[in-house]
Protein backbone atom coordinates (compact mmCIF):
# COMPACT_ATOMS: atom_id res chain seq x y z
CA UNK A 1 0.00 0.00 0.00
CA UNK A 2 2.79 2.24 1.09
CA UNK A 3 4.43 1.92 -2.42
CA UNK A 4 1.04 2.26 -4.44
CA UNK A 5 0.98 5.90 -2.76
CA UNK A 6 4.46 6.67 -2.77
CA UNK A 7 4.06 6.08 -6.37
CA UNK A 8 0.90 8.25 -6.93
CA UNK A 9 2.63 11.64 -5.33
CA UNK A 10 5.52 11.10 -7.75
CA UNK A 11 3.45 11.23 -10.33
CA UNK A 12 1.51 14.28 -9.03
CA UNK A 13 3.53 16.67 -7.06
CA UNK A 14 5.85 18.76 -9.21
CA UNK A 15 8.93 19.64 -8.34
CA UNK A 16 11.24 22.47 -7.63
CA UNK A 17 14.75 23.40 -7.35
CA UNK A 18 17.05 25.55 -6.28
CA UNK A 19 16.63 27.89 -2.81
CA UNK A 20 14.08 30.08 -3.98
CA UNK A 21 11.90 26.94 -4.64
CA UNK A 22 10.62 28.16 -7.83
CA UNK A 23 9.74 25.67 -11.06
CA UNK A 24 11.92 26.25 -13.38
CA UNK A 25 11.05 24.13 -16.92
CA UNK A 26 13.33 23.68 -20.03
CA UNK A 27 11.54 24.91 -23.10
CA UNK A 28 12.88 23.86 -26.81
CA UNK A 29 13.05 27.70 -28.76
CA UNK A 30 12.16 27.63 -31.91
CA UNK A 31 14.19 29.33 -34.58
CA UNK A 32 11.86 31.31 -37.19
CA UNK A 33 13.02 32.57 -40.24
CA UNK A 34 15.14 35.93 -40.13
CA UNK A 35 13.81 39.62 -40.39
CA UNK A 36 14.55 41.15 -44.28
CA UNK A 37 16.93 44.00 -42.28
CA UNK A 38 18.54 43.46 -38.90
CA UNK A 39 17.26 46.03 -36.15
CA UNK A 40 17.55 47.21 -33.09
CA UNK A 41 15.58 50.09 -30.88
CA UNK A 42 12.57 48.87 -32.74
CA UNK A 43 8.88 48.48 -31.61
CA UNK A 44 7.17 45.55 -31.54
CA UNK A 45 3.60 44.52 -31.67
CA UNK A 46 0.98 41.35 -32.62
CA UNK A 47 -1.57 43.44 -34.76
CA UNK A 48 -4.52 41.46 -36.09
CA UNK A 49 -2.68 38.29 -35.81
CA UNK A 50 0.16 39.71 -37.36
CA UNK A 51 3.89 39.70 -35.39
CA UNK A 52 4.68 43.70 -37.20
CA UNK A 53 8.22 45.27 -36.19
CA UNK A 54 8.64 48.98 -36.40
CA UNK A 55 11.60 51.08 -37.51
CA UNK A 56 14.67 51.01 -34.99
CA UNK A 57 17.93 51.04 -36.27
CA UNK A 58 19.76 48.62 -38.68
CA UNK A 59 23.86 48.26 -39.31
CA UNK A 60 26.17 50.97 -39.01
CA UNK A 61 23.74 52.22 -36.11
CA UNK A 62 21.59 53.99 -38.63
CA UNK A 63 17.76 54.18 -38.38
CA UNK A 64 15.49 52.89 -40.65
CA UNK A 65 12.59 53.25 -42.30
CA UNK A 66 11.14 50.04 -42.84
CA UNK A 67 8.79 48.05 -41.10
CA UNK A 68 7.53 44.15 -41.38
CA UNK A 69 4.78 41.77 -40.34
CA UNK A 70 5.04 37.78 -39.90
CA UNK A 71 2.38 36.17 -42.56
CA UNK A 72 2.65 32.76 -43.78
CA UNK A 73 6.00 31.69 -42.50
CA UNK A 74 7.53 34.59 -43.86
CA UNK A 75 8.63 38.40 -42.97
CA UNK A 76 6.73 41.10 -45.66
CA UNK A 77 9.15 44.26 -46.14
CA UNK A 78 7.26 47.90 -45.67
CA UNK A 79 7.58 51.35 -46.32
CA UNK A 80 7.17 53.54 -43.25
CA UNK A 81 6.36 57.30 -43.70
CA UNK A 82 9.23 57.90 -41.20
CA UNK A 83 11.93 56.60 -39.05
CA UNK A 84 11.57 55.77 -35.39
CA UNK A 85 14.32 54.93 -34.30
CA UNK A 86 13.42 54.30 -30.32
CA UNK A 87 10.13 56.08 -31.06
CA UNK A 88 6.39 55.65 -29.50
CA UNK A 89 4.44 52.92 -30.39
CA UNK A 90 1.03 52.82 -29.37
CA UNK A 91 -1.92 50.09 -30.97
CA UNK A 92 -5.24 51.89 -30.66
CA UNK A 93 -8.62 50.86 -30.08
CA UNK A 94 -9.73 51.21 -33.76
CA UNK A 95 -6.76 48.12 -34.39
CA UNK A 96 -4.06 51.29 -35.94
CA UNK A 97 -1.27 51.77 -34.43
CA UNK A 98 0.40 55.06 -33.39
CA UNK A 99 4.04 56.22 -34.36
CA UNK A 100 5.91 58.77 -33.74
CA UNK A 101 9.25 60.27 -32.73
CA UNK A 102 12.57 58.79 -32.11
CA UNK A 103 16.56 59.84 -32.95
CA UNK A 104 16.50 62.09 -35.69
CA UNK A 105 20.30 61.17 -36.54
CA UNK A 106 22.39 58.05 -36.74
CA UNK A 107 23.88 56.82 -33.93
CA UNK A 108 21.35 57.32 -31.43
CA UNK A 109 21.01 61.42 -31.81
CA UNK A 110 18.42 63.88 -32.06
CA UNK A 111 15.16 63.79 -31.15
CA UNK A 112 12.22 64.15 -33.77
CA UNK A 113 8.49 64.69 -33.86
CA UNK A 114 6.95 63.07 -36.95
CA UNK A 115 3.99 61.13 -36.54
CA UNK A 116 2.31 58.50 -38.75
CA UNK A 117 -0.64 55.93 -38.35
CA UNK A 118 -0.28 51.95 -39.33
CA UNK A 119 -2.75 49.63 -41.11
CA UNK A 120 -2.56 46.66 -40.41
CA UNK A 121 -5.75 45.91 -42.66
CA UNK A 122 -3.64 47.55 -45.93
CA UNK A 123 -0.51 47.34 -44.34
CA UNK A 124 0.32 51.05 -45.25
CA UNK A 125 1.42 53.91 -43.61
CA UNK A 126 0.08 57.56 -43.42
CA UNK A 127 2.13 60.44 -41.91
CA UNK A 128 -0.27 62.92 -40.82
CA UNK A 129 0.75 65.82 -38.06
CA UNK A 130 3.53 66.34 -35.70
CA UNK A 131 3.92 66.07 -32.31
CA UNK A 132 4.24 69.26 -29.79
CA UNK A 133 7.59 68.77 -28.66
CA UNK A 134 10.28 66.40 -30.09
CA UNK A 135 10.88 63.34 -28.22
CA UNK A 136 12.42 59.65 -27.71
CA UNK A 137 11.71 57.29 -25.26
CA UNK A 138 8.13 58.74 -24.93
CA UNK A 139 5.37 56.88 -23.85
CA UNK A 140 1.55 56.87 -24.55
CA UNK A 141 -1.93 55.95 -23.43
CA UNK A 142 -5.21 55.82 -24.73
CA UNK A 143 -8.13 57.59 -23.18
CA UNK A 144 -11.95 57.74 -24.64
CA UNK A 145 -12.66 59.26 -27.90
CA UNK A 146 -9.28 58.28 -29.62
CA UNK A 147 -7.36 60.55 -27.78
CA UNK A 148 -4.27 59.60 -26.48
CA UNK A 149 -1.62 61.40 -23.58
CA UNK A 150 1.94 61.04 -24.45
CA UNK A 151 4.74 61.58 -22.04
CA UNK A 152 8.54 60.90 -21.55
CA UNK A 153 12.01 62.40 -23.32
CA UNK A 154 15.66 61.53 -23.88
CA UNK A 155 18.14 64.09 -23.49
CA UNK A 156 15.60 66.94 -23.83
CA UNK A 157 12.74 68.43 -21.92
CA UNK A 158 9.97 66.43 -20.90
CA UNK A 159 5.90 67.14 -20.68
CA UNK A 160 2.68 66.01 -20.85
CA UNK A 161 0.55 66.64 -24.46
CA UNK A 162 -2.57 65.45 -25.98
CA UNK A 163 -3.56 63.97 -29.10
CA UNK A 164 -7.33 64.53 -29.96
CA UNK A 165 -7.59 61.57 -31.98
CA UNK A 166 -7.63 63.29 -35.16
CA UNK A 167 -5.05 65.76 -36.45
CA UNK A 168 -3.56 68.14 -33.28
CA UNK A 169 -1.38 67.15 -30.52
CA UNK A 170 -1.33 69.88 -27.87
CA UNK A 171 0.72 70.80 -24.86
CA UNK A 172 -0.99 69.77 -21.48
CA UNK A 173 1.33 70.78 -19.07
CA UNK A 174 4.86 70.52 -17.26
CA UNK A 175 5.96 67.62 -14.94
CA UNK A 176 8.12 67.95 -11.91
CA UNK A 177 9.75 64.66 -12.57
CA UNK A 178 11.26 64.19 -16.21
CA UNK A 179 11.00 60.61 -17.14
CA UNK A 180 12.35 58.43 -20.06
CA UNK A 181 10.21 54.94 -21.28
CA UNK A 182 7.83 55.80 -18.37
CA UNK A 183 4.88 53.76 -17.32
CA UNK A 184 1.51 55.34 -18.42
CA UNK A 185 -1.64 54.42 -16.47
CA UNK A 186 -4.83 54.86 -16.33
CA UNK A 187 -7.18 55.41 -14.15
CA UNK A 188 -10.83 54.25 -13.65
CA UNK A 189 -11.65 58.30 -13.36
CA UNK A 190 -9.76 59.13 -16.58
CA UNK A 191 -6.66 60.38 -14.96
CA UNK A 192 -3.59 59.06 -15.72
CA UNK A 193 -0.41 58.38 -13.78
CA UNK A 194 3.14 58.91 -14.71
CA UNK A 195 5.93 57.00 -13.34
CA UNK A 196 9.28 55.07 -13.54
CA UNK A 197 12.77 55.03 -13.00
CA UNK A 198 14.90 56.72 -15.35
CA UNK A 199 15.63 60.11 -15.94
CA UNK A 200 16.10 61.76 -19.79
CA UNK A 201 19.46 61.56 -18.44
CA UNK A 202 20.20 58.26 -18.42
CA UNK A 203 20.45 58.43 -13.81
CA UNK A 204 18.03 56.34 -11.79
CA UNK A 205 15.42 58.40 -9.67
CA UNK A 206 14.68 56.57 -6.94
CA UNK A 207 11.83 58.50 -6.06
CA UNK A 208 8.01 57.91 -4.63
CA UNK A 209 6.38 60.85 -6.44
CA UNK A 210 4.00 59.78 -9.11
CA UNK A 211 3.14 62.97 -11.67
CA UNK A 212 -0.82 63.11 -12.90
CA UNK A 213 -2.18 64.26 -15.91
CA UNK A 214 -4.78 65.76 -13.62
CA UNK A 215 -3.81 67.20 -10.31
CA UNK A 216 -0.41 67.71 -8.72
CA UNK A 217 1.57 64.77 -7.67
CA UNK A 218 1.24 61.51 -5.37
CA UNK A 219 3.54 60.48 -2.73
CA UNK A 220 3.31 57.28 -2.60
CA UNK A 221 5.24 55.40 0.12
CA UNK A 222 5.85 51.75 -1.71
CA UNK A 223 7.68 53.29 -4.15
CA UNK A 224 10.20 54.21 -1.12
CA UNK A 225 11.24 50.64 -1.31
CA UNK A 226 10.35 49.04 -4.91
CA UNK A 227 10.91 50.84 -8.01
CA UNK A 228 10.27 50.05 -11.96
CA UNK A 229 12.90 48.56 -13.95
CA UNK A 230 14.13 50.63 -16.90
CA UNK A 231 14.93 49.16 -20.17
CA UNK A 232 17.24 49.91 -23.11
CA UNK A 233 13.82 50.32 -25.61
CA UNK A 234 10.88 51.64 -25.32
CA UNK A 235 7.95 49.43 -24.88
CA UNK A 236 4.01 49.74 -25.81
CA UNK A 237 3.05 50.91 -22.80
CA UNK A 238 -0.61 48.52 -22.71
CA UNK A 239 1.37 45.01 -22.16
CA UNK A 240 1.34 45.45 -17.93
CA UNK A 241 -2.80 45.87 -18.26
CA UNK A 242 -4.24 43.19 -16.66
CA UNK A 243 -7.86 44.91 -15.70
CA UNK A 244 -10.85 44.92 -17.88
CA UNK A 245 -11.84 48.53 -19.37
CA UNK A 246 -15.44 47.05 -19.86
CA UNK A 247 -16.05 46.86 -16.47
CA UNK A 248 -14.06 50.14 -15.54
CA UNK A 249 -11.13 47.97 -13.63
CA UNK A 250 -7.86 49.60 -14.45
CA UNK A 251 -5.37 47.17 -13.48
CA UNK A 252 -1.69 47.17 -13.93
CA UNK A 253 1.12 44.93 -13.02
CA UNK A 254 4.99 46.01 -12.96
CA UNK A 255 8.27 44.17 -12.41
CA UNK A 256 9.92 46.27 -9.76
CA UNK A 257 13.03 46.16 -7.74
CA UNK A 258 14.57 46.99 -4.04
CA UNK A 259 16.00 49.94 -4.64
CA UNK A 260 15.52 51.00 -0.69
CA UNK A 261 18.88 50.37 0.42
CA UNK A 262 21.17 52.05 -2.56
CA UNK A 263 24.10 54.63 -1.66
CA UNK A 264 24.41 56.04 -4.97
CA UNK A 265 22.13 57.12 -7.93
CA UNK A 266 23.97 53.95 -10.19
CA UNK A 267 22.60 51.48 -12.34
CA UNK A 268 25.61 49.24 -10.96
CA UNK A 269 23.10 48.37 -8.19
CA UNK A 270 21.01 46.84 -10.37
CA UNK A 271 20.89 43.31 -8.89
CA UNK A 272 18.42 43.13 -5.96
CA UNK A 273 15.27 41.46 -4.98
CA UNK A 274 12.36 41.68 -7.31
CA UNK A 275 8.54 41.47 -6.93
CA UNK A 276 5.92 42.73 -8.34
CA UNK A 277 3.83 45.44 -7.76
CA UNK A 278 -0.11 45.49 -8.28
CA UNK A 279 -1.46 49.24 -9.36
CA UNK A 280 -5.37 49.86 -9.38
CA UNK A 281 -5.77 53.46 -9.59
CA UNK A 282 -3.91 54.70 -7.04
CA UNK A 283 -3.61 51.86 -4.77
CA UNK A 284 -0.22 50.44 -5.05
CA UNK A 285 0.33 46.66 -3.52
CA UNK A 286 3.37 43.94 -4.04
CA UNK A 287 1.50 40.82 -5.05
CA UNK A 288 2.22 37.74 -3.36
CA UNK A 289 3.70 35.07 -4.83
CA UNK A 290 4.33 31.14 -4.27
CA UNK A 291 8.30 32.00 -4.04
CA UNK A 292 10.53 34.82 -4.30
CA UNK A 293 11.46 36.18 -7.80
CA UNK A 294 14.53 33.52 -9.36
CA UNK A 295 17.64 35.70 -9.79
CA UNK A 296 19.78 32.86 -10.77
CA UNK A 297 19.00 30.30 -13.74
CA UNK A 298 19.70 26.63 -13.81
CA UNK A 299 22.34 26.82 -11.38
CA UNK A 300 23.49 29.09 -8.74
CA UNK A 301 26.45 31.24 -10.97
CA UNK A 302 23.71 31.69 -13.30
CA UNK A 303 22.81 35.33 -12.66
CA UNK A 304 19.57 36.67 -14.48
CA UNK A 305 19.43 40.00 -16.36
CA UNK A 306 15.55 40.80 -16.59
CA UNK A 307 15.22 43.47 -18.96
CA UNK A 308 11.66 43.69 -20.48
CA UNK A 309 8.45 44.67 -18.47
CA UNK A 310 5.81 42.40 -17.55
CA UNK A 311 3.51 41.55 -20.81
CA UNK A 312 0.33 40.35 -19.79
CA UNK A 313 -1.44 37.69 -21.27
CA UNK A 314 -5.02 38.42 -20.26
CA UNK A 315 -6.99 35.64 -21.75
CA UNK A 316 -4.36 33.54 -19.49
CA UNK A 317 -4.10 35.37 -16.43
CA UNK A 318 -0.41 35.08 -16.59
CA UNK A 319 2.09 37.68 -17.36
CA UNK A 320 5.76 37.03 -18.82
CA UNK A 321 9.30 38.68 -17.64
CA UNK A 322 12.06 37.90 -20.05
CA UNK A 323 15.78 37.71 -18.85
CA UNK A 324 18.93 36.26 -20.20
CA UNK A 325 22.66 35.04 -18.76
CA UNK A 326 25.74 35.90 -20.13
CA UNK A 327 25.56 32.10 -21.69
CA UNK A 328 23.26 32.86 -23.75
CA UNK A 329 20.30 31.24 -22.43
CA UNK A 330 16.61 32.85 -22.48
CA UNK A 331 14.35 32.78 -19.57
CA UNK A 332 10.79 33.44 -18.96
CA UNK A 333 9.34 34.36 -15.65
CA UNK A 334 5.67 33.21 -15.49
CA UNK A 335 3.30 34.82 -13.41
CA UNK A 336 -0.54 33.51 -12.79
CA UNK A 337 -1.49 36.75 -11.80
CA UNK A 338 -5.50 35.81 -11.02
CA UNK A 339 -4.54 33.41 -7.83
CA UNK A 340 -3.45 33.81 -4.60
CA UNK A 341 -0.60 33.81 -3.64
CA UNK A 342 0.16 33.79 -7.53
CA UNK A 343 2.52 30.83 -8.73
CA UNK A 344 5.60 31.38 -10.34
CA UNK A 345 7.43 29.29 -13.46
CA UNK A 346 10.57 29.59 -14.36
CA UNK A 347 11.50 28.70 -18.45
CA UNK A 348 14.41 28.24 -19.59
CA UNK A 349 16.46 27.38 -22.97
CA UNK A 350 19.87 25.84 -23.91
CA UNK A 351 21.86 28.76 -25.25
CA UNK A 352 20.70 30.43 -28.11
CA UNK A 353 23.03 31.00 -30.55
CA UNK A 354 22.62 34.99 -32.33
CA UNK A 355 19.63 35.85 -30.11
CA UNK A 356 18.74 39.44 -30.01
CA UNK A 357 17.93 41.22 -27.08
CA UNK A 358 15.85 43.17 -25.83
CA UNK A 359 12.68 43.32 -27.64
CA UNK A 360 9.70 40.51 -27.39
CA UNK A 361 6.17 40.32 -28.24
CA UNK A 362 3.61 38.32 -27.01
CA UNK A 363 1.87 36.28 -29.83
CA UNK A 364 -2.16 35.41 -30.27
CA UNK A 365 -1.11 31.80 -29.47
CA UNK A 366 0.03 32.67 -26.25
CA UNK A 367 3.55 32.53 -26.73
CA UNK A 368 6.80 35.00 -27.24
CA UNK A 369 8.91 35.89 -29.63
CA UNK A 370 12.34 37.31 -29.74
CA UNK A 371 12.63 39.49 -32.96
CA UNK A 372 15.91 41.05 -33.56
CA UNK A 373 17.67 43.20 -31.13
CA UNK A 374 21.37 43.60 -30.46
CA UNK A 375 23.89 41.07 -29.87
CA UNK A 376 24.31 40.16 -26.30
CA UNK A 377 26.20 36.68 -26.28
CA UNK A 378 29.62 39.31 -26.57
CA UNK A 379 29.97 39.92 -22.31
CA UNK A 380 32.25 42.82 -21.34
CA UNK A 381 33.16 43.30 -17.94
CA UNK A 382 30.38 41.41 -15.98
CA UNK A 383 27.71 43.18 -18.59
CA UNK A 384 26.49 42.89 -21.65
CA UNK A 385 27.90 44.59 -25.29
CA UNK A 386 25.34 46.68 -26.35
CA UNK A 387 26.16 46.45 -30.03
CA UNK A 388 23.79 49.30 -31.49
CA UNK A 389 26.36 48.92 -35.09
CA UNK A 390 25.66 45.25 -35.62
CA UNK A 391 22.07 44.28 -34.76
CA UNK A 392 20.20 40.96 -35.97
CA UNK A 393 18.01 39.73 -37.75
CA UNK A 394 17.29 36.98 -35.90
CA UNK A 395 13.80 35.61 -34.52
CA UNK A 396 13.33 33.05 -32.35
CA UNK A 397 9.84 31.77 -30.61
CA UNK A 398 9.68 31.12 -26.72
CA UNK A 399 6.45 28.29 -26.67
CA UNK A 400 5.88 29.31 -23.48
CA UNK A 401 2.08 29.24 -24.50
CA UNK A 402 1.86 25.92 -25.83
CA UNK A 403 3.96 24.29 -22.46
CA UNK A 404 1.34 26.06 -20.66
CA UNK A 405 -1.27 23.91 -22.79
CA UNK A 406 0.27 20.68 -22.75
CA UNK A 407 0.87 21.35 -18.83
CA UNK A 408 -2.95 21.38 -18.51
CA UNK A 409 -3.10 17.84 -20.57
CA UNK A 410 -0.47 16.72 -18.33
CA UNK A 411 -2.72 17.56 -15.18
CA UNK A 412 -5.31 15.87 -16.62
CA UNK A 413 -3.10 12.69 -17.58
CA UNK A 414 -2.17 12.76 -13.68
CA UNK A 415 -5.54 12.66 -13.08
CA UNK A 416 -6.50 9.57 -15.30
CA UNK A 417 -3.46 8.03 -13.79
CA UNK A 418 -4.75 8.43 -10.16
CA UNK A 419 -8.29 7.55 -10.82
CA UNK A 420 -6.73 4.33 -12.30
CA UNK A 421 -5.13 3.85 -9.04
CA UNK A 422 -7.72 4.48 -7.15
CA UNK A 423 -9.71 1.88 -9.39
CA UNK A 424 -6.82 -0.57 -8.38
CA UNK A 425 -6.49 0.48 -4.61
CA UNK A 426 -10.55 -0.26 -4.83
CA UNK A 427 -10.70 -3.51 -6.08
CA UNK A 428 -7.71 -4.61 -4.02
CA UNK A 429 -9.68 -3.30 -1.11
CA UNK A 430 -12.98 -4.53 -1.47
CA UNK A 431 -12.21 -8.40 -1.06
CA UNK A 432 -11.03 -6.94 2.31
CA UNK A 433 -13.53 -4.92 3.40
CA UNK A 434 -15.95 -8.28 2.89
CA UNK A 435 -14.08 -9.75 5.85
CA UNK A 436 -13.68 -6.97 8.23
CA UNK A 437 -16.92 -5.64 8.10
CA UNK A 438 -17.75 -5.96 11.31
CA UNK A 439 -13.92 -3.30 12.25
CA UNK A 440 -14.64 -1.32 9.04
CA UNK A 441 -18.40 -0.26 10.29
CA UNK A 442 -16.43 0.87 13.66
CA UNK A 443 -14.50 2.97 11.51
CA UNK A 444 -17.32 4.23 9.99
CA UNK A 445 -18.71 5.10 12.57
CA UNK A 446 -15.67 7.18 13.88
CA UNK A 447 -15.38 9.11 10.43
CA UNK A 448 -19.07 9.83 11.06
CA UNK A 449 -18.39 11.44 14.35
CA UNK A 450 -15.29 13.38 12.92
CA UNK A 451 -17.65 14.95 10.23
CA UNK A 452 -20.15 15.95 13.11
CA UNK A 453 -17.21 17.57 15.50
CA UNK A 454 -16.07 18.95 12.22
CA UNK A 455 -19.91 20.63 11.55
CA UNK A 456 -20.17 21.74 15.36
CA UNK A 457 -16.75 23.76 14.78
CA UNK A 458 -17.71 25.41 11.38
CA UNK A 459 -20.85 26.23 13.01
CA UNK A 460 -19.14 27.88 16.08
CA UNK A 461 -16.90 29.97 13.95
CA UNK A 462 -19.72 31.31 12.19
CA UNK A 463 -21.29 32.13 15.84
CA UNK A 464 -17.96 33.74 16.79
CA UNK A 465 -17.84 35.89 13.49
CA UNK A 466 -21.84 37.07 13.83
CA UNK A 467 -21.51 37.71 18.07
CA UNK A 468 -18.31 40.27 16.52
CA UNK A 469 -20.39 41.72 13.62
CA UNK A 470 -23.63 42.45 15.86
CA UNK A 471 -22.03 43.51 18.68
CA UNK A 472 -18.39 44.71 17.74
CA UNK A 473 -17.16 43.03 21.13
CA UNK A 474 -13.49 43.54 19.72
CA UNK A 475 -13.88 47.74 20.36
CA UNK A 476 -13.79 46.39 24.64
CA UNK A 477 -9.78 47.05 25.05
CA UNK A 478 -9.75 44.36 27.93
CA UNK A 479 -11.96 41.68 25.65
CA UNK A 480 -10.58 37.76 26.99
CA UNK A 481 -11.09 34.62 25.12
CA UNK A 482 -13.40 33.87 28.34
CA UNK A 483 -15.73 36.92 27.62
CA UNK A 484 -16.63 35.67 23.65
CA UNK A 485 -16.66 31.96 25.20
CA UNK A 486 -19.29 32.68 28.06
CA UNK A 487 -21.42 34.92 25.56
CA UNK A 488 -21.55 31.79 23.51
CA UNK A 489 -22.37 29.14 26.19
CA UNK A 490 -19.22 27.40 25.83
CA UNK A 491 -15.37 27.29 26.85
CA UNK A 492 -11.58 28.59 26.44
CA UNK A 493 -10.42 25.95 24.83
CA UNK A 494 -13.11 25.50 22.71
CA UNK A 495 -13.11 28.88 21.26
CA UNK A 496 -9.23 29.38 20.97
CA UNK A 497 -9.25 25.69 19.30
CA UNK A 498 -11.83 26.57 16.81
CA UNK A 499 -10.53 29.86 15.43
CA UNK A 500 -6.72 28.12 15.49
CA UNK A 501 -8.47 25.47 13.00
CA UNK A 502 -10.98 27.64 10.63
CA UNK A 503 -8.91 30.37 10.56
CA UNK A 504 -5.11 28.80 11.73
CA UNK A 505 -4.74 31.80 13.38
CA UNK A 506 -4.46 33.04 17.37
CA UNK A 507 -7.70 34.71 19.18
CA UNK A 508 -5.68 38.23 19.06
CA UNK A 509 -4.72 37.81 16.01
CA UNK A 510 -8.30 37.24 15.43
CA UNK A 511 -9.75 40.36 16.97
CA UNK A 512 -6.52 42.55 15.95
CA UNK A 513 -8.15 42.06 11.79
CA UNK A 514 -11.47 43.36 13.25
CA UNK A 515 -9.46 46.31 15.17
CA UNK A 516 -7.42 46.81 11.97
CA UNK A 517 -10.57 46.83 9.75
CA UNK A 518 -12.52 49.33 11.77
CA UNK A 519 -9.61 51.91 12.43
CA UNK A 520 -9.46 52.07 8.55
CA UNK A 521 -13.04 52.67 8.78
CA UNK A 522 -12.50 55.32 10.74
CA UNK A 523 -9.58 57.35 9.16
CA UNK A 524 -11.44 56.95 5.66
CA UNK A 525 -14.24 58.22 6.59
CA UNK A 526 -13.08 60.77 9.35
CA UNK A 527 -9.85 61.93 7.77
CA UNK A 528 -9.01 64.63 10.56
CA UNK A 529 -8.98 62.09 13.39
CA UNK A 530 -5.91 61.51 15.04
CA UNK A 531 -4.47 58.84 14.87
CA UNK A 532 -4.58 58.96 18.96
CA UNK A 533 -8.33 58.45 18.61
CA UNK A 534 -8.07 56.58 16.33
CA UNK A 535 -6.41 53.75 18.03
CA UNK A 536 -8.54 54.49 21.20
CA UNK A 537 -11.48 54.31 19.47
CA UNK A 538 -10.80 51.30 17.63
CA UNK A 539 -10.33 48.86 20.47
CA UNK A 540 -6.03 48.87 21.28
CA UNK A 541 -4.47 48.99 24.54
CA UNK A 542 -1.63 51.23 23.13
CA UNK A 543 -0.15 52.97 20.31
CA UNK A 544 3.01 50.57 20.08
CA UNK A 545 0.15 47.80 19.72
CA UNK A 546 -1.95 49.83 17.20
CA UNK A 547 1.00 50.02 15.08
CA UNK A 548 2.62 46.61 15.03
CA UNK A 549 -0.96 44.98 14.47
CA UNK A 550 -2.01 47.33 11.44
CA UNK A 551 1.36 46.99 9.68
CA UNK A 552 1.75 43.20 10.31
CA UNK A 553 -2.25 43.45 8.55
CA UNK A 554 -1.43 45.81 6.10
CA UNK A 555 2.28 46.16 5.26
CA UNK A 556 2.11 50.08 6.07
CA UNK A 557 2.11 52.39 9.08
CA UNK A 558 -1.16 53.92 9.59
CA UNK A 559 0.47 57.19 8.58
CA UNK A 560 1.46 55.48 4.86
CA UNK A 561 -1.90 54.12 4.60
CA UNK A 562 -3.52 57.38 5.47
CA UNK A 563 -1.36 58.94 3.03
CA UNK A 564 -2.14 56.59 0.45
CA UNK A 565 -5.89 56.83 0.94
CA UNK A 566 -5.86 60.30 0.78
CA UNK A 567 -3.95 60.46 -2.91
Amino acid sequence: MRRIWHILLLVLIPQASLADDCPRVKIKAERLPDLNIPRNSHSAVCINGEVTVFGGHTTNFIPTQTAEYFKDGEWHLMQMAYSHDNGLCLPLHSGKVLLGGGHSDPMGVGRSFNVEEYDSETHSFRGFCIMSMKRTFASGVELDRGRVVVAGNWYGDDGIEMFDGDRIFSPVKDVNMPHAVPYLLRTSDGNVLILGNESPYHKPLCSDSVERLKGGPLRIPLLKKWQPLTFEAPFCNGVSFIGDESKGDYSYLINVQDWSHHTEQTWEEMRREMAFMLVRDTTFSILPTTCPIPLTGISSSDSIIYYSPLIADRKAHRGYVHGIDLKGRSYVLCVEYDKTPAPLTLYYTDPLPDAGAPMIVLTDDGDLMIVGGYNYNKPRGGELDNDNFSPLGTVYLLPVGQHEQAKQGTVAWRWMVLMMALAAVAAWLIPLWRKRRTALNTNSVDVIVAEEEASDSEELMRSICELMEREHLYLNNKLKLSDVAERLGSNRNSISACINNQLNCSFSQFIGKYRVEYAQQLMRNKPDMKTTEVWMQSGFTTEVSFFRTFKAFTGMTPNEWRACGEQ
